[in-house]
C-alpha cells in the first residue's frame, strides 16, 4: 500500500469513528461543551505598571505642546493604559484605582516642570 493510500485510508477510518451513526438521535450527536471559568488573576502592585521615568518622559514630551495638544496626548495615553490592562484580565476597579494614579504622577510631574522649568525646587 502506498503512503498516499495509507493517509486516505485512517482519514476515512478517522471520519467513520467521528461521524454520528446515521441511526443516533439528534441528542446523541450534540456535542456537550462546558466553558470553564478562568482561575487566575492578573495582580498589579500600586503604582508600577508605569513608573517614575514613564510620567517624566511622557510629561516632557507633553510640555512641549500647546495645551490643548497636551492634554489630548494626556488623555488618549491614559485611555490606552486603560485598554492595555482591560485586555491583560485586570479587575475593573483596580484598572481604574491605577489609572487614576498615573494620572495624578502624570499632572503632578506636569505642574512640576511647568513651574520649575529648570528642575530646582
Amino acid at each position: 500500500m502506498t503512503e498516499k493510500a495509507t493517509v486516505v485510508r485512517a482519514v476515512r477510518d478517522t471520519r467513520h469513528e467521528v461521524a454520528p451513526d446515521a441511526s443516533a438521535s439528534l441528542e446523541e450527536t450534540r456535542l456537550h461543551v462546558r466553558i470553564a471559568e478562568p482561575k487566575a488573576k492578573v495582580m498589579l502592585l500600586p503604582g508600577r505598571f508605569r513608573d517614575a521615568a514613564y510620567v517624566q518622559r511622557h510629561v516632557s514630551y507633553v510640555v512641549a505642546m500647546d495645551a490643548e495638544r497636551g492634554e489630548q496626548h494626556v488623555r488618549r495615553n491614559l485611555n490606552a493604559i486603560r485598554r492595555t490592562l482591560d485586555e491583560m484580565g485586570v479587575d475593573p476597579v483596580v484598572a481604574d484605582r491605577e489609572v487614576r494614579s498615573i494620572e495624578a504622577r502624570v499632572r503632578a510631574e506636569l505642574w512640576r516642570q511647568i513651574l520649575t522649568p529648570d528642575g530646582q525646587p
